[in-house]
């Protein structure tokens, strides 16, 4: 890979009728050493750019297989669009930032939470399969799994 480019992986998990989906992915991160720093700046980040951003919850939960992580559970609509209700999980490890979300708009979000949540709860980091260089080594998704 050339000098100073980057990699960055994503895998979407989408609903039948393609109203929610669940992204998973991974990217290479610069002085962030743990994940608190991780959720605070990616939380600094939705403020900035989401319309009418709102978080309704923030704070750390055991996931990805038993790693520290940040759970946030937010809304935030564009003016001409319908509310979204959004939750992400973020992990830091190695020099790489994980970032799961589950998205589904707000009217519908609690009908669908459970199947979201269960989804959350099923991908796993595998802590014997971690990148061997940051923004290099095997695909992010040998290292991720999916219970289910």
């Amino acid at each position: 890979m050339p000098d100073a480019w980057l990699v960055k992986e994503r895998l979407t998990i989408l609903a039948p009728d393609g109203q929610a989906n669940v992204i998973a992915s991974s990217e290479p991160i610069y002085g962030i050493v743990d994940t608190p720093q991780y959720a605070h700046s990616q939380g600094l980040q939705l403020r900035k750019e989401l319309a009418n951003y709102r978080e309704l919850s923030c704070g750390p939960a055991k996931l990805l297989g038993g790693h520290h992580c940040y759970v946030r559970r937010f809304e935030w609509a564009s003016p001409d669009d319908d509310p979204v209700t959004q939750i992400q999980i973020y992990h830091a490890s190695a020099g790489r930032g994980y970032t799961l979300t589950a998205t589904m708009r707000s009217a519908r979000f609690e009908a669908v939470e459970p199947i979201l949540i269960s989804i959350l709860e099923g991908v796993l980091i595998d802590k014997g399969n971690p990148p061997k260089e940051l923004g290099r080594g095997p695909e992010w998704v040998d290292a991720y799994r999916v219970r289910h």
